[in-house]
This record gives structure tokens, C-alpha cells and sequence, in this order.
């Protein structure tokens, strides 16, 4: 069976993930039928319908605007900004679309909560890649299987770009989804993803930078979060540190490290294809696991049969990729996985309810600041009273 899909946004992103459906194609494994895309911007659009003819073999019909898609349309995959998700996911949900929704799910949660609401039998499937690269697989296949003992503490720390422009200006204006969100919810869905569900966070945030340099040296205002500290504990009781910077200076660096009362587990940084760093403490010394002896302490482990097909190997320490490829490979796996709860019934591997938690998260650092306290994260999803994206909705009234 074919599914009908539309895409909404077709700016780089949307391009982005042409390239996973063709990545789905290339293995026999497409299920989508690309026969719509959307945008209000005419040229982006035009660009989009050509890659993806040239891509695909099929042109899509160009719409300005999802509410006029055709009924025959089974599901909408939405990669415009974040501060339209809301409106055009729930158009679709109630349109009768199954629909997946590109990080972060919703600009606030209270959109979030919308949009879940909106759902009913519909599937609605969050696009988090980080997840599915098949290193962090390994990853939490070594954690699952006890080898690190009681895992007790996990650190996600990077710091990099400067007073660069990252990717977009817009991830820079706090009423747009600033950085923090953006990339914030990455992070977030990692942390819960290795290790269970947070129960309490706490945080603070800072704008280093009021201006961001673009590309062609034009200058930009800022007024996002671009440095975010938090913690964490776990219902484990494990605790989680949390640094994102995109203010940093100098070296740059990525860190993200499980510890356990066994040993400890360095995890590269996602879409590089660079080993784990396994190390084990016995009678009060540690020693380095070589990749082999790794594999051999998680017997099971296997990737599914798409990533397996997509990377080269269903029982793999590394791979060796240029980054545009380990990207669309697992924008692909989204495809896949939306299309397997599409077409079998069960839930995606990171529907809606898991979306608007990474969410809560990222933006429960900056609510703990505003709040002078820690903050719950069942308090986030359920709470009213949410004065850092109060200030998001102030900013929204005065643009």
C-alpha cells in the first residue's frame, strides 16, 4: 500500500527531507507517494517540485497553502517553522491526516497540548533523528543490558559557532523558537531516551550575543537564549547535567558521557559515525573495551532492517559517511517508522506525547530561571503558568 504524502515547507528542511524519502527509495523501501508540497514563498516551492521530480521520478503538485490540499492526501509532513506547527498539524489532524511534525513539536506547550488533543486516531509522529543514528542504538543497547552497572549520571555538553548566525537568523529571536528550543529538544529527547523519564529540572539562561553575524556579514538581532545550563534527576534516580552554548569562543566541544557504578560510556557526536568509548573498572582499575569485545557483551543487539540496509550493517561499532548522507539516512527512518505506525496501527517510536515532553524539557530550563526554583516536568506539561513563553506570547502580540 501506498501512502499519500504532502509536505508543508519547503525550505531546507522540507529539501531535507526529500532527500530521506529518496534515501527509502534507493533500498526498496518507500511507502510514501510525494504528491503535494506547500509553500507561500513561489520559488521555494518551484525548487522543491524540481528535486523532487528529479529525485523521485513524479512531480508534486505546488500549493500555497496545506488548508487546500486535496482530500486524497493520507498524511502532511510539516517542516516549516516552528510557530506555524501548531495551526497547520492541527488543520491537518482534523482534516482527517496523519501527520509528522518536525522538531520541536510545537513553539509552546500549550500548543503542544492542542495539537495532541486534536490527534485522536490520527497518528501524529514527532521527526527526531538524533535518536535513530545507529551509534546512540548502540548506546543504549550497552546501557540496557546492565554492563555499565547502575547508571548514575549522564552529561550532554557542547559549545560552539560564536557570534555566528546559526543555520537561520530566526533561531535567534526568542518569539520565533530560539536556539535553545530548537536545538534544545535533541538533547532533551537523548537524555530520556538513554536513560528513562526526568522527574524535576532546573536551569538558567543567558544572551551572550544581542547581535549574530550572517553568512554575508549582515548583522542580526538576537534576543534568544544562546547559553543554557540545567539539571536534571531521573526517576531512576540518576542525575543529568545539560550545557548547550552557541556562543562559544575558541575550542569548541561536544561531551556526552553516561557514568556508571561499573564503568563509563563516551558517546561521539550524532551523524559522525565515530565509535563509543567503552570503559569498565574492575578491582579498582578501568580498562578500554576494544569494539569487538563491545559488541560481544550485547549479544541481541541488532539494528532494524531499513537502518541496517541504509548504513551497511545491522551489528556496526562505526561507519564512515559524508554528513549529508548519515542525514538522510536517518530522516529516512523517520519516513519508515511513520509509515510502519501508518500502515500497522501501533504508535510511533516518538509520537506526540514523547515530542511535547522534549519540549517541556528544553523549555524547562528557562521557566526553572524565571521561576527561581526547580520545576517538575509533569508541572510543565500540565502548568498555566509559564511565565518564560508568557514573555514568547507578549513577543508574538508586539511583532
Amino acid at each position: 500500500m501506498s501512502i499519500t504524502l504532502a509536505i508543508a515547507g519547503c525550505g531546507v528542511m522540507g529539501r531535507r527531507h526529500v532527500l530521506g524519502l529518496k534515501k527509502l527509495q534507493e533500498i526498496g523501501q518507500l511507502r510514501f507517494d510525494l504528491v503535494a508540497i506547500c509553500d507561500p514563498v513561489e520559488s521555494s516551492s518551484t525548487a522543491m517540485a524540481d528535486l523532487a521530480e528529479e529525485l523521485l521520478g513524479r512531480r508534486p503538485a505546488v500549493f500555497a497553502d496545506p488548508a487546500d490540499l486535496p482530500a486524497s492526501v493520507d498524511a502532511l509532513d510539516v517542516t516549516t517553522s516552528p510557530n506555524l506547527h501548531a495551526t497547520i498539524g492541527i488543520q491537518a489532524l482534523h482534516a482527517g491526516r496523519h501527520v509528522q511534525m518536525e522538531k520541536p513539536i510545537t513553539l509552546t506547550i500549550e500548543d503542544g497540548r492542542a495539537l495532541l488533543a486534536a490527534a485522536g486516531d490520527r497518528k501524529l509522529s514527532v521527526a527526531e533523528n538524533y535518536r535513530r543514528d545507529p551509534i546512540n542504538r548502540l548506546a543504549k543497547a550497552v546501557i540496557d543490558a546492565g554492563v555499565l552497572g547502575r547508571p548514575f549520571l549522564i552529561v550532554q555538553s557542547s559549545s560552539s559557532s560564536g557570534e555566528h548566525v546559526v543555520i537561520t537568523p530566526w533561531r535567534h529571536r526568542k518569539h520565533a523558537c530560539g536556539i535553545a528550543i530548537d536545538m534544545g529538544v535533541h538533547y532533551a529527547d537523548i537524555l530520556e531516551y538513554l536513560l528513562g523519564p526526568l522527574t524535576t529540572i532546573g536551569g538558567m539562561g543567558a544572551v551572550i550575543d544581542a547581535e549574530r553575524t550572517g553568512a554575508d556579514g549582515t548583522m542580526y538581532p538576537a534576543d534568544a537564549e544562546d547559553l543554557t545550563v540545567g539539571i536534571g534527576r531521573y526517576a531512576s534516580g540518576a542525575l543529568a547535567t545539560m550545557i548547550l552554548s552557541v556562543a562559544g569562543r575558541g575550542d569548541a566541544h561536544f561531551t556526552r558521557m553516561v557514568y556508571g557504578t561499573s564503568g563509563s560510556l563516551s558517546i561521539p557526536g550524532d551523524r559522525t559515525g565515530q565509535p563509543l568509548r567503552l570503559s569498565l573498572r574492575a578491582h579498582g582499575e578501568d580498562r578500554i573495551v576494544a569494539d569487538n569485545d563491545l559488541l560481544a557483551l550485547v549479544p541481541d543487539f541488532r539494528l532494524d532492517d531499513t537502518t541496517a540496509a541504509l548504513f551497511g550493517g545491522e551489528r556496526m561499532t562505526s561507519y564512515d559517511l559524508p554528513w549529508a548522507d548519515s542525514d538522510a539516512n536517518l530522516l529516512a527512518i523517520e519516513f519508515d517508522d511513520f509509515a510502519e505506525s501508518i500502515l500497522t496501527g501501533r504508535e510511533p517510536e516518538v509520537d506526540g506525547a514523547f515530542g511535547l515532553r522534549s519540549l517541556a524539557i528544553s523549555y524547562g530550563f528557562l521557566e526553572s530561571d524565571r521561576l527561581g526554583r526547580f520545576v517538575s516536568v509533569d508541572e510543565l506539561l500540565t502548568s498555566g503558568d509559564l511565565p518564560y513563553q508568557k514573555e514568547i506570547e507578549e513577543a508574538l502580540h508586539q511583532a
